[in-house]
């Protein structure tokens, strides 16, 4: 049986880190198809914000949940291996940013151990069919616009949820 998890991160700042200054992430949201999540706040991260982009200081910092969400990223690492392997099955990772999300995915798997049912490279959420395209994008923007409690942009979580939606309403029926 295969698993999908749509996740998304937050980081410090959109370009390429160099090695003086690097990209962190500061958060991750994920969600199963079935509706387990995982989110956590990375403290490492949160507590250098002089590596942060004006953009992340903001509009991602004041959506951070705080207190039972922030952890060291080790243990972010090792939580999360934990909680991809409840699952039974092999676990596809989708992420809407592919390029810029599974970089410290795969950071922190390499240096903490991977999942040993995980599949190790991220689906992006892009379909073959303009019609799917257009639904997925479409569902994205309804779940931000209808979903109560409100989904909030650029908060990990909800925009896996967000992305899960977008999904569902891409494949759900044929063309």
């Amino acid at each position: 049986m295969m698993i999908n998890i749509f996740f998304d991160c937050e980081f410090t700042k959109l370009q390429e880190g160099s090695e003086y200054n690097p990209s962190e992430m500061i958060s991750i949201g994920c969600i199963s198809e079935d509706g387990k999540s995982f989110y956590a706040e990375n403290t490492v991260a949160i507590a250098r914000p002089d590596h942060f982009s004006k953009f992340v200081v903001e509009t991602v910092i004041p959506l951070l949940d705080g207190k039972m969400c922030e952890m060291p990223y080790d243990e972010i690492a090792k939580k999360l291996l934990i909680w991809i392997e409840s699952f039974e099955g092999k676990v596809k990772m989708w992420t809407d940013a592919p390029v810029f999300d599974w970089p410290h995915i795969e950071q922190m798997f390499n240096n903490y151990g991977w999942p040993s049912n995980l599949v190790r490279k991220p689906i992006p959420l892009s379909f073959p069919n303009s019609i799917q395209q257009t639904r997925f994008h479409a569902g994205v923007e309804d779940a931000f616009k209808s979903f109560q409690p409100k989904l909030r942009r650029h908060h990990a979580l909800d925009d896996a949820i967000a992305n899960k939606y977008g999904f569902q309403r891409a494949t759900s029926r044929k063309y």
